[in-house]
Formats: C-alpha cells, sequence, structure tokens
C-alpha cells in the first residue's frame, strides 16, 4: 500500500474501478439470478429441501453463470489495474488487445478462473445457507426484518466469504497470473507446478491478506443488500430461501 501510494498517488487504488462498476452489474445480477434458480432446480420437488451436495453445486452454477458472461470486463479491469498499463480507458484497452492480440486475448485464463470460481462461489453461496439456517435455529441470530435491511447477512457474508477466498485462494492466484499480458504459463497444470518450483507453497497465498480485506466488505455488503431489497421489495420467499 505505501510503494503503490508513494509511486502511484492516492487515486491509484481505484485504477481500474471503472470497469468493475460496469462489470459488476451484469456479474452479481446474473450470479444471484442463475443461484436462486439452481437452487430450485436441485431442490426436493415436495418439500424444496437441498442436501449439502446439492447446495454446493448451485452455487458453482451460480459462480460460473456470473463469471462466463462478464470475463472479458474482468480481463481489461486487470490489464488497467496495472501499473504504465499504456491504455487510455476501457475502450481503448478492449480495441488494443484485440487489434494486437486477437479476440481470444479477451478470454484469457477462462478456464482456470472457471475452475476457481466454481469451488470459490459453492463454498461461499453454500456456508452462507448453511449458517443463515444454524444461526436463526440455534443461536436466535434474527433474520432479515420484513420491509427493511437486517445486520445478521453482514456477518455471516464476512465469515462465508473469508471461508471460502481461504480455502479457494490458490486457484484465483492461478486465475490471475494466467489473465496477465503474455504467455507466461502453458496451462493450467503447468502455472501450479511452475509456481510450486519457483515460489514454493507461499506462492499460491501471494496477497492473501489484501484479498481477505477486500473479501470481507464486499461478500457482507453483497448478502446485506441482496437480503435487504428482497425484503424491501416484498419479494416472496422461496422453500429454498435457507
Amino acid at each position: 500500500m505505501g510503494k503503490i501510494f508513494r509511486e502511484e498517488g492516492f487515486l491509484s487504488f481505484w485504477k481500474g474501478n471503472g470497469v468493475n462498476v460496469v462489470r459488476i452489474f451484469p456479474y452479481s445480477a446474473s450470479q444471484f439470478m442463475a443461484h436462486e434458480q439452481a437452487k430450485s432446480y436441485f431442490a426436493d420437488p415436495g418439500t424444496g429441501t437441498l442436501t449439502l451436495s446439492r447446495r454446493l453445486a448451485a452455487g458453482a452454477v451460480a459462480g460460473m453463470t456470473g463469471t462466463a458472461l462478464t470475463h472479458p470486463l474482468d480481463t481489461v479491469r486487470l490489464r488497467l489495474a496495472l501499473p504504465s498499463h499504456g491504455y487510455n480507458g476501457v475502450m481503448d484497452a478492449t480495441r488494443t488487445m484485440v487489434r494486437v492480440e486477437g479476440f481470444s486475448s479477451l478470454f484469457k485464463g477462462l478456464p482456470a478462473t472457471l475452475l476457481g470460481i466454481a469451488p470459490y462461489a459453492a463454498l461461499n453461496f453454500a456456508s452462507y445457507d448453511v449458517l443463515k439456517r444454524f444461526s436463526e435455529d440455534h443461536i436466535g441470530l434474527a433474520p432479515t426484518p420484513a420491509g427493511s435491511f437486517g445486520a445478521a447477512p453482514l456477518l455471516l457474508g464476512a465469515t462465508s466469504g473469508t471461508f471460502a477466498t481461504t480455502v479457494c485462494y490458490p486457484l484465483d492466484t492461478i486465475r490471475r497470473r494466467m489473465q496477465m499480458k503474455g504467455d507466461v504459463y502453458k496451462s493450467i497444470p503447468d502455472a501450479m507446478v511452475t509456481i510450486l518450483r519457483v515460489e514454493g507453497l507461499r506462492g499460491y497465498y501471494r496477497g492473501w491478506v489484501a484479498n481477505t480485506l477486500k473479501v470481507i466488505p464486499q461478500n457482507s455488503i453483497r448478502f446485506f443488500a441482496y437480503e435487504g431489497f428482497k425484503s424491501l421489495l416484498a419479494i416472496q420467499k422461496r422453500k429454498t430461501d435457507t
């Protein structure tokens, strides 16, 4: 943080945030929509109940859906966040990448990204649902009040996000490395072996602290807003909501 601030200034912490804001609309919308639909599809037809494995499957489907639809924007965002990237905004970065590296450059690292997001989203959504049910039934943590926002999703979102990102962080490291400019690694297995050989196990967790500091408020606010707006808009609760 100190190095970035000294060399590039305070606003550099928000480099690439414009495209990230554009990306987050379709990403979150498609992810939550896919999660609700997947849970309804996997649920027992009669009771609406879900086993843990089916919750994990629904979360994986949701994560891969949102990621596949918005991967080009994520790649451009990552490029714009780099120092001295040489691009003049989102459109210039997109055009330059397509002209110089080909259209496929927008989808660099997609297999690694899907491989990383599937278990992360599975653990994130499933652990949130399980914690929500457990906290309401055994701890007495109040659910989101009707027509308003509740504080419970903040705590549950922080906990589920931290758990998911810790388990899946090595896959995220590989995903980010493979989205970089140039052909650093030949494949996902090559990236895994190379990082382990050159950097050791710690190489898989480079940036984990900074990432977790981002995930805690981000995941808390996501679930807080999602649960709150569902309540505020009086959206009918489904049997699969927990």
